[in-house]
């Protein structure tokens, strides 16, 4: 454009950084925020580099959470001073005056209608404006109409729902993310599509409570079964009490649906379930549990486990372990009970030590990790192959995940990263099994 006096004046192109801490839900709504940066001519860069904006969106499923998405947004007003920098997410939303406090801070917006982020953070950027703003909405009844075109790994997220109405007494997250709503079948179709037509060959169906989805879940899994190009399908993760024997039956019934599915366990008690306010006991979760697990060939289960639960007892935490050593998962994401102002369970007698919750969580991660180098090594002795599709190729070594998400490296001249490949089993390291192109003439030759 011209200026006045005839000169050209260049309209400036700013840099912006994205971080993005905890679920899945996060990773799919910094993907919708970064689209709409680079649609008003924004350059993304990575979050270690010196930018004009840097996006903080934050997790507060713990204390831990809290803490690290604040270090986070201190190391980027540290790395460049005069940066314009965006808080959202759950920590935004439940505490906003806990990141107001935080000088350099410019906007701090909650998770509804979270998009908008990136609008006014550009904005603020573009008028020189410093003036901390606060935007924490009201939730909707409604999910808010957003949708990824883009993807910058090999698999996609898709948030087909939102909220969560279950309550259960440890979690702060219905409060940070508001009633149940979701994303109608023909939106979720409409967005695979377009995915699946830019080169996506796997997508994950992520949300708060997938379990909760409000226009047929099973019904949304056969449509995506019919979606030409579309090769896999995952879940997010799954209430044992939504796995009744005849929703796992459908779920068999999907070619494309990956056999890898992730369990909100949280424990193996039946007394801490119920005071955790979980709609299932230790017997249901391990009958519907091992029923979809024996529905299908080399099926690989991931967990999520707390320990140290308010009144939990050495033998409600043996419960947790025996039940682990039954079902045998392939991972387990193990969480020391963390108090949250506001629910429940923060106001239980029977609180326990911080040093007794970080030392079962200790020795539940020890018996897993012998659970998986298990798993992983029966695997390998099967001389089984696996399909994988390859997610990174770097250093000549190609890395992806298998149908039943174990994570392979395989030596490889040539870049296969968006690729899938038949992949034979060498070895493991008790994380990740190494193996080689079933192309090859033989494992010497690679």
């Amino acid at each position: 454009m011209k200026g006045s006096g005839g000169c050209v004046i260049e309209k400036k192109q700013y840099t912006a950084a994205i971080y993005t801490l905890g679920c899945k839900v996060n990773f799919y709504e910094s993907e919708a925020i970064a689209a709409a940066l680079v649609s008003r001519g924004v350059r993304l860069r990575e979050f270690d580099e010196i930018c004009d904006i840097y996006v903080v969106n934050t997790c507060t499923v713990t204390a831990d959470s809290d803490r690290k998405a604040l270090r986070v947004v201190r190391r980027a007003i540290h790395k460049n001073p005069n940066a314009f920098i965006a808080v959202t997410g759950c920590l935004a939303q439940t505490r906003p005056e806990l990141i107001a406090k935080i000088e350099g801070v410019t906007l701090i917006a909650g998770n509804e209608n979270k998009t908008v982020v990136a609008e006014r953070i550009l904005a603020a950027a573009s008028s020189g404006c410093r003036e901390q703003s606060v935007s924490i909405l009201p939730f909707s009844h409604t999910l808010c109409d957003v949708s990824v075109d883009t993807f910058h790994r090999t698999r996609a997220y898709i948030k087909i729902e939102d909220g969560c109405g279950a309550r259960c007494s440890y979690c702060i997250i219905p409060t940070a993310r508001g009633p149940v709503r979701s994303k109608p079948r023909a939106a979720v179709l409409r967005e695979v599509r377009t995915l699946v037509n830019g080169g996506c060959r796997e997508i994950v169906l992520t949300g708060i409570e997938i379990s909760s989805y409000q226009f047929d879940l099973l019904a949304l899994l056969s449509e995506l079964d019919r979606v030409d190009g579309l090769e896999r399908i995952r879940l997010g993760s799954l209430d044992p009490f939504f796995i009744r024997k005849d929703v796992a039956d459908a779920l068999r019934s999907v070619e494309k649906l990956c056999p890898h599915f992730h369990i909100s366990l949280q424990s193996g008690s039946s007394k801490i379930l119920a005071a955790m306010r979980r709609r299932y006991n230790r017997q249901t979760a391990m009958e519907q549990i091992l029923y979809l697990k024996s529905l299908f060939p080399d099926c690989n289960l991931f967990a999520d486990v707390i320990t140290g639960f308010p009144g939990e007892t050495e033998e409600d935490f043996l419960e947790t372990v025996r039940f682990l050593e039954a079902v045998r998962f392939l991972h387990v994401h193990i969480f020391p009970y963390s108090q949250r102002a506001g629910t429940a369970a923060a106001q239980l007698e029977g609180q326990i030590p911080k040093a007794v919750k970080k030392q079962r969580a200790a020795q539940l991660a020890a018996i897993q990790a012998s659970i998986k180098a298990s798993l992983l090594s029966e695997f390998v002795s099967s001389g089984k192959k696996a399909n994988v599709l390859f997610e990174t190729w770097k250093d000549g070594l190609l890395k992806g995940h298998s149908e039943n998400f174990i994570e392979f490296v395989c030596p490889a001249d040539q870049n296969l990263r968006g690729k899938t490949g038949t992949v034979i089993p060498l070895s493991t390291d008790g994380e990740t099994v190494t193996g080689y192109l079933s192309s090859s003439s033989s494992p010497s030759s690679v």
